[in-house]
């Protein structure tokens, strides 16, 4: 149970981190996509299986803090998801000298992914007539997607090691009571 708590707290200040602090820091109201960066990390030490709830959560607290269509982060952080466990099924476990270079096309492809997959369910929504506050669809050759990249690889290592620092303190370990 604490461990969930934990995750909630992970994401609730994480989506507050980036749609706060890190687009007034960054140019053009751009920042790194904390959350997306967080199902990657997920995924690969998990799986896409046992990462599957957290992601879920992400996307619906990323939905509900943008003001869009419930549903719409969640399918593109499932689908991204996805395609990081089966990279990291296939390639992560067998090539350890490699495990950098892939995590960074990891990240590469996963934001184009996500980005491309959320640009096509905007449309899809703006057919329809359903316009959200949040859908502000970037083209997918846009100078503004590769900085975002370039964010997103630069803030993984940090997202990374403190992740790694939490689930190696006693918040995370299973107690067993004696009785």
């Amino acid at each position: 149970m604490l461990q969930k708590i934990i995750i909630f707290f992970i994401i609730f200040f994480s989506v507050i981190l980036q749609l706060t602090v890190f687009t007034n820091i960054f140019f053009f109201g751009l920042g790194p996509n904390i959350l997306l960066l967080l199902t990657i990390y997920w995924t690969t030490q998990a799986g896409f299986e046992k990462a599957l709830a957290r992601n879920i959560s992400a996307g619906f607290a990323y939905d509900l803090a943008t003001f869009c269509i419930i549903g719409t982060h969640i399918a593109s952080f499932t689908l991204v998801a996805f395609f990081v466990g089966f990279i990291s099924k296939r390639f992560l476990v067998v090539a350890r000298n490699w495990r950098i270079l892939i995590l960074a096309i990891t990240i590469i492809f996963g934001t184009l992914a996500n980005n491309l997959f959320l640009n096509g369910l905007f449309e899809i929504g703006s057919y329809f007539g359903k316009n959200s506050i949040g859908s502000v669809p970037v083209s997918f050759f846009s100078s503004i997607l590769a900085k975002e990249v370039i964010l997103n690889i630069l803030f993984f290592p940090l997202i990374y090691f403190l992740l790694k620092k939490i689930e190696h303190s006693n918040f995370f370990q299973v107690r067993k009571s004696i009785f």
